[in-house]
């Protein structure tokens, strides 16, 4: 799988659910976990992803069980979330432990989504290009963000491109495509695709786009199903 995933292992509910939010707005993938040991099982069947950790969530023993995530998966990367209450010498031992970096618990959100993107940049600098072609998990449609382009599998695995996207139609199949057989509520693409306009589309407006998106995929447009009364989700076909 190429997407990019993040865990975040928070002890506060209400600042986890903030997060999971804020980077789910970017698009990515976002699972909520407080068990370290889940952490690293989970960890380990990803290719990418980047950890946000509370000291607090790895007791009893955190050196071991950063240790443990990190040696889960080569390509994911691990945020140490610190308090008022862990001191340098916890930090640095959760440095030393595998860690690529620490933020303060009460990090301004801004902030915090500014950091994460250049985390990514500096830590994972092969990720942008992996993340440009998405697919679904049964290998029926992908899309090439690098080049705008769509596609469905055809005949003898050969690709056949979609014919006929609009940027908006394309937009929503990649929305899809990363957060595969998760719902998506209508409100929820909207802000994502037409970001600080939102306000200014009517909602009505997804089920147009979504419904065009179908015709064009043809057989494969049953595979976005409609979630009555909330939105839509990518099913396998």
């Amino acid at each position: 799988m190429s997407q990019l995933i993040f865990w975040i292992a928070s002890s506060d509910p209400v600042r986890a659910r903030r997060w999971e939010t804020l980077m789910t707005r970017e698009g990515w993938t976002v699972t909520l976990l407080s068990d370290p040991a889940a952490l690293a099982a989970d960890v380990a069947q990803q290719r990418f992803g980047l950890v946000l950790a509370d000291w607090s969530v790895l007791r009893p023993r955190p050196e071991e069980a950063l240790a443990r995530v990190k040696a889960a998966s080569s390509g994911v990367s691990i945020i140490l979330i610190a308090g008022p209450e862990v001191g340098p010498e916890k930090v640095i031992a959760g440095l030393e432990a595998g860690c690529d970096d620490s933020f303060p618990d009460d990090i301004d959100e801004r902030l915090l989504l500014a950091k994460v993107k250049a985390h990514l940049r500096r830590i994972l600098p092969n990720l942008a290009s992996a993340l440009d072609v998405l697919k679904s998990p049964g290998g029926e449609l992908k899309v090439d963000r690098s080049k705008l382009e769509a596609y469905v599998k055809g005949t003898r695995t050969r690709w056949s491109p979609v014919p006929g996207l609009t940027r908006t139609e394309f937009e929503f199949l990649a929305l899809f495509l990363q957060q595969p057989g998760k719902v998506l509520e209508r409100g929820f693409i909207l802000e994502t695709v037409w970001k600080g306009q939102s306000a200014e589309v009517q909602p009505g407006t997804v089920d147009k786009h979504v419904e065009s998106l179908r015709r064009k995929l043809g057989r494969y447009g049953q595979m976005i199903r409609t979630i009555y009364g909330v939105g839509y989700a990518l099913r396998e076909n």
